[in-house]
């Protein structure tokens, strides 16, 4: 495997970025890391990992980092490798888990930012049960049922956790209070939505 070069910085600015080739770059840059792999191996040999290989584990939490950059969970407080290892770690650590997404336990404070030891210990990876699934799906179609305007206005500022402003700018509104009533009405809507289905409502309320 050819050993790529890691550059943090730029590593952490390009999987934040719009550019999806810089991202894959990124990514497999992550992956080929000699420091990510050595740090992998010593925590499968100090948890005694069982039914998966170091390189299971790498690539699971790629794909968890992505799933945290999509959904606002990895902002770049942290280096993307430090987060990248922090995933690793817990993961080993959980290893007979069935990983779905990340939580953090409490607010991280700056001195862990930048450790993977102790922002591994502030991280949370969640099972993901059969009711949580049932409700994801369920909220997926319904709002698959409005605008895409509304679609775009709801993921952006709830899944990816940006500010007014920042919704204004993404969907070319002249301002943040705009964009507040636009959220507003399509929230209102997808409200509506629920109400009138019953078994949206029940699904949603378990």
């Amino acid at each position: 495997m050819k050993i790529v070069p890691i550059q943090t910085q730029d590593l952490t600015k390009a999987i934040l970025s719009q550019d999806y080739k810089a991202r894959n770059a990124a990514y497999r840059a992550l992956y080929q890391s000699p420091v990510v792999e050595g740090k992998i191996r010593e925590w499968a040999k100090q948890y005694e990992l069982r039914d998966k290989t170091p390189d299971d584990v790498l690539q699971e939490a790629v794909i968890l980092l992505d799933e945290a950059v999509r959904h606002g969970r990895f902002r770049g407080e942290s280096k993307a490798e430090t987060f990248l290892l922090g995933i690793c770690k817990n993961l080993i650590r959980d290893s007979s888990k069935k990983v779905q997404r990340i939580v953090f336990k409490e607010t991280i404070p700056d001195a862990a930012l930048h450790a993977a030891d102790d922002l591994a210990d502030h991280m949370s990876l969640k099972e993901e049960t059969d009711a949580e699934h049932r409700r994801d799906n369920a909220l997926q179609e319904a709002l698959g049922k409005l605008s895409d305007k509304c679609q775009e206005a709801l993921r952006l500022y709830y899944f990816e956790q940006k500010n007014m402003a920042e919704v204004a700018e993404a969907r070319g509104l002249a301002n943040a209070e705009q964009a507040k009533k636009n959220v507003f009405r399509c929230r209102e809507s997808l409200k509506e939505l629920i109400q009138t289905n019953p078994i949206l409502q029940r699904i949603l309320s378990t």
